[in-house]
């Protein structure tokens, strides 16, 4: 084990498929009690089974994280039998209508915004009390759709929109829980071959031309491994990483190695802000 979670409990949404049942794994195969949330009750049951027959503490329990009333009820539960709560991996999440925003189903793309970011707002609220009892815990975030860099996806508006909130909900929350021992942070995991590729292969042309070949490329060359987001998780909720908080980090160019050498303070590691000159009128 490259890290000791022994005798800590780490909830995952979005945990029965992709980056979540891979978070999963890693932080059972370094010593968690790990319990995974979907919407599907037979899918994160078939994940947690998985992880389990491997010798691994891995439980799987069905949640519709964009349902506040449903997650306070589970994540009440989740406290009540394991007394504790030390790190929350927001996974959750799905792409929204793929297309120009005049031709996408509305529904659909409130929908998203939904889960992709309200469902994250209502998982965090529904641990915090318990980690301030504690004094201590870990809360990561999904970023993506290129966020804060130069690769911004068209035609996905509510999934770009829904990751821009998120970002800005983690560097927000940062500043609350400043002294309170918890930590919370986003990653962005990069291009890798999941459920939502495949939605985007899907949708063909309405996706963009340049971004549809770009993820047939991607599904060719097999994407960016899921295991760089689960390494960067796994440091974040480590001691080694307390002096990381509320920033935006990309599981394909932040190393453990970097951070730790690294002074994080600022605008560092946060989306771009417009400078002070030019954003207020300066009094003669």
């Amino acid at each position: 084990m490259e890290y000791d979670y022994s005798g800590k409990v780490v909830a995952i949404t979005g945990g029965s498929q992709g980056i979540g049942k891979a978070m999963a794994q890693a932080f059972a195969s370094n010593g968690a009690s790990v319990v995974i949330f979907a919407r599907s009750a037979e899918e994160v049951q078939k994940a947690a089974s998985g992880i389990s027959a491997g010798g691994l503490d891995c439980e799987g329990r069905q949640l519709d994280v964009g349902d506040p009333a449903a997650v306070q009820k589970a994540f009440g539960r989740l406290v009540s039998e394991r007394k504790r709560l030390d790190v929350l991996v927001n996974c959750a999440g799905i792409y929204g209508p793929i297309g120009p925003l005049e031709e996408n189903d509305l529904g659909s793309w409130h929908q998203a915004v939904s889960i992709n970011l309200c469902g994250t707002a209502f998982c965090t609220s529904a641990v915090l009390p318990q980690m301030k009892k504690q004094g201590s815990g870990t809360i990561i975030a999904m970023a993506g759709g290129g966020v804060g860099g130069p690769n911004l996806k068209p035609s996905f508006s509510s999934y770009i929109s829904s990751k821009y909130g998120v970002c800005g909900f983690v560097e927000a929350l940062s500043k609350e829980l400043e002294g309170t021992g918890i930590t919370i942070n986003a990653i962005s995991p990069g291009a890798i071959n999941t459920r939502m590729l495949d939605q985007v292969l899907a949708a063909g042309s309405r996706a963009g031309q340049s971004f549809l070949d770009a993820s047939k490329k991607q599904k060719a060359s097999g994407g960016v491994s899921p295991q760089l987001a689960c390494g960067l998780a796994l440091f974040l909720s480590s001691a080694e990483a307390r002096h990381v908080s509320g920033k935006i980090l990309s599981a394909v160019w932040d190393r453990k190695e970097t951070l730790l050498k690294k002074k994080i303070e600022g605008q560092m590691y946060t989306l771009k802000r417009i400078d002070g000159e030019l954003y207020t009128e300066k009094k003669k």
